[in-house]
């Protein structure tokens, strides 16, 4: 193409060449990044603006033509002596190896792999190359090496790309490949071959293609591992929900737990911190119950961080660090990315313990890591700024500063570079130059959103941006600021990013002059940070805090002052030359208190303390225990859950010391709680009390809305858990859901079941009940799908007689009928849209309207609800409450199908076998070729079409000694 035709070819030529199509799927079609082709539809006065050439501008000027790109045009010879496929006795031995990587049996894999290849028992190309694939599946998988798996698989990718393989092996080898060039090693991660390569392999794919489910989840993990290691957000959110798609058709165990993986990473880029904190944590749950060592330390190191923004205890984090270091050890583990991201979070940890020296071993260690990776270092940059930050080592902020502005390495260069800014502005507030610093964090800002918005990056660059525009009486563009942080703090939420930014706000208010609302702010931030365990974070606040109340001209606080410097020199903390010194003394000092500050202001701070932004529902409990010693010394207050019949169960405080001013208050998702204290309290003790009770509920309410209602279950499951009749729990997934139930035993809390349809969800909700301490009360199901849209408010709530045309008699209803025991609502996604306040009005506070009656009747009922339906889904198309659903969301449980959890199929079926056979006939035993075949199926009907197969086996004919294959009535 001619200079004059590629300057035609401008953003309006690419657009118009793409058309409807996405990004991705254009870029794909090209084998380029999607990145490039947004650079490509830039205007061409934008410094990110490029022009294609080469020969993607060959490719592009066919497509104008009319014609397809011949980028990807394959040779495929029809006939090759090197395009037979793989023989039976080939296909005999690498079957065990199949085996073995389904297990995580690494090590096995590797020996067993290795003899195949070097014992020429493989002729043919194609096994060879499932061999390699395997192998160096083994090395990027199992021991995060993609060097050495590079090496083991090159040969076989340039006889891929010659088309010298049958499809089958092909699709493998660039779909190994594809993963390979998205690894975190410099030398080897290229987007760009990784498109190609998911490009190749999606073109051989096909139905006669063996395993192609499991090839299509390769791709889209390495599509997914490209967009993180590229830091390109908007290729992030275009790939979230392909990989759960394609997990749809994947039965291999430790490719799901691949993928889980990298959906626990799109949730958290997401901003649903809590479910990614979840996803981490069941991710390493199954990886440890596997022996996945690999997967279950990267987990650890990632959850670790997860818990340190939810403002945990350091010891907690440093205890997940601890095991994934010592599962990465056991497991022969090289150091790669993974031990980076741990690093980053111990060194965390170990600062808020004020324990620097340790922190900088960890970064130093971390740091070599990605030099030898020649990976970015921008991970470890705002650490190790804090750090310097703290220990009063400015010259080496600016140093780093330097260091990380001049990168020119080939992962993430501008985004890098950008943390370079970010470090500078740190470094110049640090010493006092505010306006450029708040010029610098307003830049590393911009030019986050320059590169794609790295929201971690933008957050800290806003609050930064906050205190530096105060510092230097930029007070709009301050303001501006804050509304910009708390907005990405509303996205991506972070208990103790929400405690810095309120301790910025404090320092604004002072210079605005707004001195109560600024020593509020500044006592929330250090409650947050108290509660979180950070120690030099909490005795800065408290430093600042004290030169308030200094400007204020209140007594006493020199003595305070000192104090905070005492602690800080104990930690080792410099204070920073920011602008807190040089307060000037405000225009009135409040006049000196003689009793305890109560009434509608002493609320200000409390509401701060408890509106923090992703804390979860155990800390805001935490939080207004602690709020009340402090605003009612010596009472002892204490927390208490109630059930339906009044009954306490204590929650916090001290148990053994006599409360008698009691407040109750709901979480607005069922539960009842109660706070008390020992009285007498002052005159508006008990309203204060009462307005702090219901701050909490609405704070609780919250954190159910944004997932972080429950505490996180511990890492490592009981050994055992109560049997239950009818429950077969074999896999690991129905193992684990087993336990989840015991452990809601204690718990009145209403559940909601979803699976697909026959998946066994009354089985689920009969479990719960047995298992709850109403067991011999009434289990009741009432299915919602099989009801009149007439008769159903009767049917569930109840009548009198003659309350409708057709009510001959009294009826109790069904809620009723189980008072004290079980309501099991199956289909709930069917119920009326008219029926569902009245739903929502008996969950909420217990009672219900028979109809006919004029007053309400009070029942004591767990309600267990069930679908199959998407709920959300019917929210939005308003067939279904939104704060009815919400209501339902309490506790949800899922049972996954059961072409996930094969291991089931078998104890499923002998447990049907003898459940089903002729009372007092021996049941007969399953034949080695029907277990084959039962695994084999797919059962789209799930558990209900296996117990159907059972029964209609054993229906025709005599009952045999041995069920075969040949009497299995399998239909489909």
């Amino acid at each position: 193409m001619s200079r004059n035709e590629a300057e035609a070819l401008g953003p309006e030529a690419i657009r118009a060449l793409r058309g409807e199509q996405s990004r991705a799927a254009f870029a794909r079609q090209l084998g380029v990044t999607p990145l490039t082709v947004y650079r490509w539809e830039l205007p061409q006065a934008a410094a990110q603006a490029r022009r294609p050439r080469g020969r993607v501008m060959e490719a592009l000027r066919q497509l104008s033509e009319g014609g397809q790109p011949a980028l990807h045009s394959l040779p495929r010879p029809s006939s090759s002596l090197f395009r037979q496929d793989v023989s039976r006795e080939e296909r005999a031995r690498l079957s065990p190896c199949l085996t073995l990587l389904q297990r995580a049996d690494w090590r096995t894999a590797e020996d067993t792999l290795l003899g195949l290849l070097t014992s020429g028992a493989l002729r043919t190309p194609a096994a060879r190359a499932l061999a390699a694939g395997g192998l160096a599946y083994v090395y990027r998988w199992g021991f995060e090496d993609a060097r050495r798996a590079f090496t083991v698989l090159l040969p076989h990718l340039d006889e891929a790309e010659a088309g010298s393989l049958p499809d089958a092996a092909a699709a493998h080898v660039h779909a190994m490949a594809a993963n390979l060039f998205a690894s975190p090693d410099g030398r080897i991660f290229d987007a760009g071959k990784v498109n190609v390569h998911v490009a190749r392999a999606e073109a051989l794919l096909g139905p006669h293609v063996f395993s192609s489910g499991e090839v299509r989840c390769h791709l889209r993990v390495a599509e997914l591992a490209a967009a993180f290691y590229l830091g390109t957000p908007e290729l992030i959110i275009r790939q979230y929900g392909r990989l759960e798609e394609a997990l749809m058709g994947v039965a291999d165990p430790t490719l799901r737990l691949l993928a889980s993986d990298g959906v626990a990473h799109e949730t958290a880029f997401r901003g649903e911190a809590s479910l990614a904190t979840r996803r981490f944590r069941e991710t390493a749950q199954a990886a440890a119950r596997v022996g996945y060592a690999f997967l279950e330390a990267r987990n650890l190191g990632f959850l670790a961080q997860r818990r340190l923004d939810e403002a945990c205890e350091p010891d907690e984090a440093l205890g997940l660090v601890r095991r994934a270091r010592e599962v990465a050890w056991s497991g022969q583990l090289p150091r790669g990315l993974s031990f980076v991201f741990a690093a980053r979070a111990e060194a965390d940890a170990l600062m808020r313990l004020g324990r620097f020296a340790e922190a900088e071993a960890v970064l130093d260690q971390a740091e070599a890591v990605t030099e030898e990776l020649r990976w970015t270092p921008h991970h470890l940059v705002g650490q190790r700024a804090r750090l310097l930050y703290l220990t009063g080592r400015y010259a080496d902020i600016r140093e780093l500063a330097a260091r990380i502005s001049r990168y020119d390495g080939p992962v993430q260069q501008p985004l890098t570079r950008a943390y370079g800014c970010f470090a500078e502005a740190l470094a110049d507030w640090a010493e006092g130059h505010v306006q450029r610093a708040a010029e610098g964090y307003a830049s590393a800002h911009a030019r986050a959103l320059e590169v794609g918005g790295w929201p971690y990056l933008r957050r800290d660059s806003l609050i930064g941006e906050v205190g530096t525009r105060a510092a230097a009486f930029q007070l709009p563009e301050a303001r501006a600021a804050l509304r910009r942080a708390r907005s990405m703090l509303e996205q991506f939420p972070s208990a103790w990013h929400t405690a810095l930014l309120h301790r910025q706000e404090g320092l604004l208010l002072v210079r605005e002059g707004r001195w109560r609302e600024a020593r509020e702010k500044l006592e929330a931030s250090l409650a947050t940070f108290s509660l979180a365990g950070d120690q030099p974070e909490a005795a800065l606040t408290r430093r600042t805090l004290a030169l308030t109340a200094r400007a204020l001209g209140e007594a006493g606080t020199e003595t305070s002052l000192a104090q905070s410097e005492e602690e800080l020199r104990r930690y080792g903390v410099t204070p920073p030359l920011d602008f807190n010194a040089d307060l000037p003394p405000a225009q009135e000092a409040p006049a000196p208190e003689a009793t305890p500050r109560l009434g509608a202001e002493s609320l200000v701070v409390p509401f701060e303390r408890l509106a923090v932004r992703g804390m979860g529902a155990p800390l805001i409990q935490r939080e207004l225990v602690a709020v009340l010693e402090g605003l009612f010394p010596g009472r002892a207050p204490r927390l208490e859950e109630l059930d339906s019949q009044g009954r306490a169960t204590p929650l916090l405080g001290e148990a053994d010391v006599l409360a008698n001013e009691w407040v109750e208050f709901g979480d607005g998702c069922g539960r009842r709680l109660r706070v008390g204290v020992a009285g007498p309290l002052p005159a508006d003790g008990r309203a204060l009390l009462s307005a702090l009770a219901r701050l909490a509920g609405f704070a609780l309410e919250v954190a159910v809305l944004r997932g972080f209602a429950h505490a996180e279950p511990p890492l490592r499951e009981p050994e055992s858990a109560p049997e239950v009749p009818g429950f077969i729990a074999a896999s690991p997934a129905m193992r684990k859901l087993k336990t989840e139930l015991a452990g809601l035993s204690g718990s009145r809390a209403t559940v909601i079941v979803t699976g697909e349809s026959g998946s066994g969800k009354e089985v689920v909700a009969r479990a719960l009940h047995q298992l709850s301490a109403r067991a011999e009360r009434p289990y009741v199901a009432f299915n919602c799908a099989a009801v009149p849209r007439e008769l159903f408010e009767g049917q569930l709530f109840g009548h009198r007689r003659g309350a409708y045309t057709g009510a001959a008699t009294d009826h109790p209803g069904v809620i009723r009928t189980a008072h004290g025991g079980t309501l099991f609502l199956d289909e709930i996604g069917e119920l009326p849209l008219e029926v569902q306040p009245k739903l929502l009005r008996f969950l909420e506070n217990g009672e219900i309207f028979p109809l006919g009656e004029t007053r309400p009747a009070h029942v004591d009922v767990r309600v267990i609800a069930a679908t199959h339906r998407d709920l959300g889904q019917l929210v939005r198309e308003g067939r279904f409450r939104e704060d009815l659903y919400y209501r339902l969301q309490v506790v949800p449980v899922h049972v996954p199908p059961l072409r996930e959890r094969r291991e089931d199929i078998i104890a499923l079926a002998r447990h049907f076998v003898n459940q089903l056979s002729p009372e007092g006939r021996e049941p007969p035993q399953l034949g080695p070729d029907a277990l084959a075949a039962l695994v084999a199926h797919s059962w789209p009907g799930n558990v209900r079409e296996l117990r159907n197969v059972i029964e209609r086996s054993l229906a025709f004919g005599s009952l045999p000694a041995v069920l075969g294959a040949d009497r299995l009535r399998i239909i489909g």
